[in-house]
C-alpha cells in the first residue's frame, strides 16, 4: 500500500514532465533530424484541440490556438509531429490524410508552422492617399471586421485565400490537394463537412 501511495505520489510531482514523456511515446517511429525540431516558430492558422492529440483533418471544435501562436518544436518524426504551444499543452499532431495523399510531411509542416508572425499581414492598416500598387491598384487591406472573423476561426463571402487559411487552417490534403483548388474541404467535426467556395481569389460562398 504505502508502494502504491509513494507511486501515486511521484507521478502527481512529475506533472507535466510525466505527460509530455508519454505523448512523445505514443509516437509511432523514431525521432527524425528535422531541421525545425528545436526551433521556436509561429501558427499560421488557428487550430483546435480536445485532447492534446490531434491529426491534419484539424477538427474545427474545443480549445482553440491562435493563428499566430509562438510554438517551440519539440519533436518531428516520420508522420508526426510534437510542439509546445504558448499558453497550451504540447501538442501530438499526427499525419494521416496527407501521408495518404502522398504530399511530403515536409511541406505540410512548413505551411504549419512559419518564421514571421502571420498577424502582422492581416493588421488592418488604411491604404496611403495619393499611393497606389505598380499595378495601380491600391494596397490590399484586411478590414476590422474580417481580422475578427480570423480570430473567431469564422468563414464569409469575400475572404481571400489567405484569410481563410488563417482563420479555418489548412484544409486536409485528401480532398484538397493545392489551395489553388477553388473548392476547400473541411470537416467542423468527423460528422459534419462543408466546403469553401472561392472565385479566383476571395469567397463566393460556403455549402455542403
Amino acid at each position: 500500500m504505502q508502494n502504491l501511495l509513494g507511486a501515486t505520489s511521484m507521478t502527481r510531482r512529475l506533472g507535466p514532465a510525466l505527460a509530455l514523456t508519454l505523448l512523445l511515446a505514443a509516437c509511432k517511429g523514431p525521432p527524425i533530424n528535422s531541421p525545425l525540431t528545436g526551433q521556436s516558430l509561429y501558427l499560421c492558422c488557428n487550430i483546435h484541440y480536445e485532447k492534446p492529440k490531434i491529426n491534419d483533418t484539424l477538427y474545427q471544435v474545443g480549445n482553440l490556438i491562435p493563428f499566430g501562436t509562438r510554438v517551440q518544436i519539440l519533436e518531428v518524426r516520420a508522420d508526426s509531429v510534437v510542439f509546445q504551444p504558448e499558453g497550451h499543452p504540447a501538442i501530438t499532431l499526427v499525419y494521416e490524410w496527407g501521408k495518404k495523399a502522398g504530399v511530403p510531411f515536409d511541406q505540410y509542416l512548413d505551411r504549419l508552422f512559419v518564421h514571421d508572425d502571420p498577424r502582422a499581414q492581416f493588421a488592418p492598416k488604411p491604404s496611403p492617399r495619393g499611393k497606389s500598387s505598380a499595378k495601380g491598384k491600391a494596397a490590399p487591406t484586411t478590414s476590422t471586421a474580417t481580422l475578427k472573423l480570423i480570430e473567431n476561426a469564422q468563414v464569409e463571402q469575400g475572404m481571400t485565400r489567405a484569410e481563410v487559411l488563417a482563420s479555418l487552417g489548412p484544409p486536409p490534403l485528401h480532398m484538397t490537394r493545392t489551395l489553388d483548388q477553388n473548392a476547400w474541404h473541411y470537416w467542423h467535426n468527423r460528422w459534419s463537412q462543408y466546403v469553401v467556395y472561392f472565385e479566383g481569389d476571395r469567397v463566393a460562398r460556403v455549402g455542403r
